[in-house]
């Protein structure tokens, strides 16, 4: 099938340019070449899926191919995953949640040493909340 260019940066953006089966990273301009990546069906057509495009995401081509028809979640587990990579928005959602957070865990605990601690609080709150890997790796 082919796919429009918007299409394609949709789908290549769903999970911030990495393979969704190995995470490892791509390159959009290699789209269709044989070192580069190609559009998967998680849920394969012949089992039934369809090109809409919350069954389509980014895969490296050896990827897409040693998967064949089998289920998503087996080829991922060859790489350790159960998973797909977070695109970058929902990654930046959960930092700044994490910062939020934690600012505002590090602000109530400040408050024992008065507004310096406060403000100290806050401000290492936030910096552990950065800190933390939204995807856990």
């Amino acid at each position: 099938m082919a796919y429009c260019h918007e299409d394609l940066r949709v789908i290549f953006a769903k999970t911030d340019g990495r393979c969704h089966i190995c995470w490892k990273s791509m390159r959009f301009g290699l789209y269709g070449l044989s070192q580069g990546w190609e559009v998967e069906h998680s849920n394969p057509r012949c089992n039934g899926g369809t090109d809409r495009l919350c069954n389509l995401f980014p895969a490296h081509v050896i990827c897409n191919r040693e998967k064949g028809s089998k289920t998503t979640r087996t080829a991922r587990s060859w790489h350790g995953r159960n998973r797909a990579p977070l695109s970058r928005k929902k990654k930046e959602q959960i930092k700044s949640n994490n910062r939020w957070g934690l600012g505002t865990l590090g602000g109530f605990l400040g408050l024992f040493a008065g507004l310096p601690g406060v403000i100290v609080g806050i401000t290492i709150g936030a910096l552990v909340g950065d800190c933390i890997d939204p995807e856990g790796a």
